[in-house]
């Protein structure tokens, strides 16, 4: 009976990742499109979004060097000056690690991890742990500020 709950409760928080991560993708995008071609920053952002959420790299992305888009993603993360944003991210980090870890997904909890302990040498980490009416709250108010016209 819990273990319908639990997935259901996971799957919200996971949705909330989701929005956190279209917000960080639209931020990039921004960002790479005044430096790059639009589809070279469309390819870019979405690869750095990869590496900041610790997804697996996609076979899309798989030209692009690992040292441009870690560069990338480090100067994102020691530039950006919303601290809500980084909150974001790395609330969703402990996110996607819970859900990864209840499941048993040795790959994907090694992938997080990794780049959990990448995060940490750019910006401090916040202390609390996610939950779901804080993750929705970010993400909401994420939405709100960089993809809502």
């Amino acid at each position: 009976m819990f273990g319908f709950f639990k997935k259901r409760l996971f799957r919200r928080m996971i949705g909330y990742v989701d929005a956190i991560k279209i917000v960080v993708y639209a931020k990039l995008w921004t960002k790479l499109a005044e430096q790059h071609a639009e589809d070279q920053a469309k390819q870019l952002s979405a690869a750095v979004v990869n590496r900041l959420f610790g997804s697996a790299v996609s076979p899309m992305h798989e030209n692009i060097p690992a040292t441009l888009i870690d560069e990338l993603g480090n100067d994102f993360l020691r530039n950006e000056e919303d601290k809500d944003l980084l909150h974001g991210i790395v609330m969703s980090l402990r996110t996607l690690m819970t859900v990864e870890t209840d499941a048993r997904n040795t790959e994907a909890m090694n992938r997080i991890s990794d780049t959990v302990q990448w995060v940490k040498t750019i910006i401090p980490l916040p202390p609390e742990a996610p939950n779901p009416d804080m993750m929705e709250r970010l993400a909401a108010m994420l939405q709100s500020r960089y993809c809502e016209q």
